[in-house]
């Protein structure tokens, strides 16, 4: 019997939690890519989709408020 190579979900470093995210709070973009579970190509699509990000300089932020607010709006789908 020939055992798969493949790795089962148990196998290497344990992933993130996503996070509560208060509505109140400012969050650095990579912060709330962390506490909604995105990546770097789910943060882009919710940008494109609606979801407000403030810039300034070379850092980006996003309101808890404005978080919840996308997730509602579109059902979760970026």
């Amino acid at each position: 019997m020939v055992r798969s190579s493949r790795k089962r979900p148990s196998d290497g470093p344990p992933q993130p939690v996503p996070g509560v995210v208060f509505s109140a709070a400012l969050y650095r973009a990579d912060e709330a890519k962390v506490r909604m579970g995105w990546r770097d190509a789910g943060f882009r699509s919710a940008c494109r989709n609606g979801l407000k990000v403030f810039r300034v300089g070379k850092r980006a932020y996003v309101l808890g408020a404005d978080l919840t607010a996308f997730v509602v709006k579109t059902g979760g789908d970026a």
